[in-house]
């Protein structure tokens, strides 16, 4: 399948402040394996709209500079489930690419779904969301049925060797990646080394 553009969002706006966020997958083993908890945004969202992602968002003044607690305080505000700070494991960080409404250096983390807890949606930025393993997600954007940023795919393909939470998180806690992924303008799709890139260079939305 060729790769198409992205989800209409503009590419050519003057450059903004980098604001730090986190995002977090979260995960539970279910019977079809490893599954992370998706949203869809709001097609009216000025940025990423409708396309699929992870809770998350920008740092807030009382989170004192600390991004597991943003990470934690977004997930309690976006899908109702409490997680604790200290438990967070890193996977990956990203930095938006110039041109974009708005730029963020984020960090991704993984975060077992505690027990005795439920995730749901609760934010007015997604219009849907859900539990899936990380292949439904990655096949349902091969059938051009939903939107994946270059971030999104990249965490979706790293959790593909895994069928419980277990095994993720103990793997990024010893092998995940943190050196900063930054994507900028001109950059040849052979040129976005990131995990999974040659696999999504090959699909229907581009980023």
């Amino acid at each position: 399948m060729s790769g198409g553009q992205g989800a209409g969002h503009r590419r050519d706006l003057a450059d903004v402040p980098i604001r730090l966020a986190a995002t977090v997958l979260l995960l539970r083993t279910a019977p079809s394996g490893l599954e992370v908890f998706v949203q869809t945004r709001a097609s009216g969202m000025e940025f990423a709209p409708g396309v699929t992602v992870f809770p998350g968002g920008g740092i807030e003044p009382s989170d004192e500079g600390d991004l597991t607690v943003t990470a934690a305080r977004e997930t309690l505000e976006e899908c109702g489930v409490r997680v604790d700070p200290d438990a967070l494991v890193p996977l990956s960080r990203w930095v938006t690419l110039p041109g974009r409404p708005r730029r963020y250096d984020t960090m991704f983390y993984l975060a077992a779904l505690p027990a005795g807890q439920e995730a749901d949606l609760r934010t007015t930025e997604a219009v849907s969301a859900g539990w899936r393993t990380p292949q439904a997600v990655i096949d349902e954007w091969l059938a051009g049925r939903n939107k994946l940023m270059a971030p999104t795919y990249s965490q979706l393909f790293q959790l593909l060797p895994f069928e419980t939470t277990e095994d993720a998180l103990g793997w990024a806690a010893e092998a995940a990646d943190l050196t900063p992924v930054a994507i900028v303008d001109g950059m040849t799709r052979e040129d976005r080394r990131f995990p999974g890139w040659a696999e999504y260079a090959e699909g229907s939305t581009i980023y």
